[in-house]
């Protein structure tokens, strides 16, 4: 290994080296970060199906509404994703 022989660890109180990352929860940051960038994509995606549905049965427009609505919220649910998981 080159470099620092300590890179990536960091010793405790008791001398113990341990990874940087650990005790800090940023594993779980990111599951939830992820969990709710999915989350948020797959409500998305319902509510826009949902109102394509409700436009086809008020207006008599099926399948229309429901096709148009839930591709654009396929569309705009995945670029929030993909704008977020950029960062």
């Amino acid at each position: 290994m080159r470099g620092k022989p300590n890179a990536g660890y960091r010793r405790d109180a008791g001398g113990t080296e341990k990874p940087d990352d650990a005790g800090n929860g940023s594993g779980n940051r990111d599951l939830w970060r992820y969990l709710g960038l999915g989350t948020q994509l797959a409500v998305t995606v319902a509510v826009f199906v949902g109102l394509g549905w409700w436009l086809d049965q008020r207006y008599g427009w099926t399948p229309w509404g429901i096709l148009t609505l839930g591709t654009l919220g396929v569309a705009a649910g995945l670029y929030h994703f993909l704008k977020e998981t950029m960062k």
